[in-house]
């Protein structure tokens, strides 16, 4: 029995457990996406899927810790998914008789969903430091970001098959069964908390105490303010901008919105491998690798967002995932270093709300911009973005570089 005990063991449930969520997610969203574009036919109506993802869980995110404070981490997790289940069960009936008079209410579905992911994001990724041993987070970081990708990987190239081949509809009910195997997963995990008798607190301090960690420590709060600039800047790079991209600047079907997705995946992915591998030079150099990651997506933004050349996207779409990897593989490793446990799912629940304050905002505007202007002067934009986030790693590299922050808690 001690299989189902240990440590090892639920670290491996919330690991297979994350992976048929995150397939489940992008099956979800290729899914809504087409229903949607079939029965509109609108960029903008299109952005409003990430947009409604993105703004309940950002409402989600502001009120996570009152959660955070009455339950453990692991019980938000398995109900939070829970939750999800059985909302994409009545998505998945919904959309039998869709048509645009239901758009309401396939939004409306949309919203609950994404409130319930903003709960479980901060209590999984504040899980894993408690699930395996200090000296090898950087290392797991790298294999949760590695198993990741090679979801992403196959989930969108698939995805984009099946969805000629098999339709909409039918592709959500396989991703109902995907978010069933995930919440019966995550309900076998066993988590004995270390955490200390809570202090009582009023329901303002504790919305507070993530926010207030952020900003005292100057290495995350510089950080902060450059995750708002490129979260702005990966607008372009949804689901209904590429789907855009690829028909206009590359002039292919829908068959190339699934390779470009794969080939940013892939490069992810191989980002991940080398990152497992040279981890031990990597947790010396956590700042140096966030900034040297951001000044290349600026050459690699410019790059895809100018080029007609089918086979070249697909080339630097690979290489916008190297970087991205590394940057977000050092960002999660300081990140799981500033607190411990609860407050660490404060944190992650008040950055989960910057990130998707600025998202849902970026993909308004991102989906605007590509229907006034044109798609290519998206991709400019976003290159503009990540020159001002370079510049405010130059400005803050003496935190951005500091080998270790206090831990909170």
């Amino acid at each position: 029995m001690s299989i189902f005990v240990g440590k090892q063991a639920s670290f491996r449930f919330l690991w297979f457990g994350q992976m048929f969520a995150n397939l489940g997610d992008i099956l979800y969203v290729v899914c809504l996406i087409k229903l949607i574009f079939d029965a509109t036919g609108s960029v903008t109506y299109m952005s409003l899927v990430p947009f409604f993802n993105t703004f309940s869980a950002l409402i989600s995110g502001l009120l996570a810790p009152l959660v955070i404070n009455k339950y453990k981490l692991k019980s938000i997790l398995f109900f939070s998914q829970s939750g999800k289940t059985l909302l994409l069960l009545a998505l998945c009936l919904t959309t039998t008789v869709f048509n645009d008079g239901w758009l309401f209410w396939i939004y409306l579905l949309i919203c609950f969903i994404s409130f319930l992911d903003g709960w479980a994001s901060p209590a999984r990724n504040a899980l894993v430091p408690s699930l395996v041993e200090k000296r090898k987070l950087v290392k797991i970081n790298s294999l949760l970001s590695i198993s990741d990708q090679i979801v992403q990987l196959v989930a969108w190239p698939i995805g984009s098959i099946l969805l000629v081949a098999m339709g909409a509809a039918k592709i959500l009910w396989l991703t109902f069964i995907l978010y069933v195997l995930s919440t019966a997963l995550m309900g076998l995990i066993k988590h004995v908390t270390n955490q200390q008798t809570q202090i009582e607190q009023s329901r303002m301090d504790a919305l507070k105490e993530g926010w207030r960690i952020i900003w005292d420590s100057k290495q995350l709060r510089t950080i902060s303010f450059m995750n708002i600039l490129e979260t702005f800047a990966n607008g372009v790079w949804i689901a209904a901008i590429l789907f855009v991209y690829v028909a206009e600047a590359l002039n292919k079907g829908e068959s190339w919105w699934g390779l470009i997705n794969g080939s940013f995946f892939a490069g992810m992915l191989f980002g991940g491998l080398l990152i497992y591998r040279f981890s031990h030079i990597l947790e010396k150099k956590l700042g140096k690798t966030i900034l040297w990651s951001t000044c290349s997506l600026i050459a690699i933004t410019f790059l895809f967002g100018t080029t007609s050349i089918p086979w070249f996207a697909l080339f630097v779409s690979f290489l916008f995932g190297l970087p991205q990897m590394a940057r977000d593989v050092a960002e999660t490793t300081i990140i799981q270093q500033s607190a411990r446990e609860q407050l660490l799912a404060k944190v992650y629940s008040a950055r989960g709300t910057l990130i998707f304050g600025a998202f849902g905002i970026s993909s308004l505007v991102m989906g605007w911009i590509t229907e006034s202007f044109g798609v290519r002067t998206t991709y400019m934009a976003a290159t503009g973005l990540f020159i001002c986030s370079f510049s405010v790693a130059l400005i803050g590299k003496k935190y951005l570089f500091l080998n270790t922050i206090e831990k909170r808690g």
